[in-house]
């Protein structure tokens, strides 16, 4: 009995781990605007991040990563995996 109440709330965390995963959209960004907090992708969309100050070394035509997660928080970085071919990052 001692080692079913013990499960019981691992089980749950586990159920529960798919439920905290976050969507990703990576693109070009097209346009920052950092009074408005605001990034705009190339044919993706607009989004406002939650730290603002994360679009101060933002530029047009940098690759990013968009991450929106199940709290309604959405965040920015550098896609360092993006390469233009050259066999170098094209940053």
């Amino acid at each position: 009995m001692r080692k079913l109440v013990f499960l019981l709330p691992l089980a749950g965390l586990l159920v529960g781990g798919p439920a905290l995963a976050a969507d990703t959209v990576g693109g070009v960004v097209a346009h920052t605007d950092l009074s408005m907090g605001t990034i705009t992708i190339v044919g993706g969309g607009t989004y406002r991040v939650s730290e603002p100050r994360l679009l101060r070394n933002v530029a047009p035509g940098e690759h990013v990563i968009i991450t929106k997660n199940d709290n309604n928080t959405i965040g920015l970085q550098e896609d360092s995996n993006f390469s233009d071919g050259s066999g170098q990052n094209a940053y």
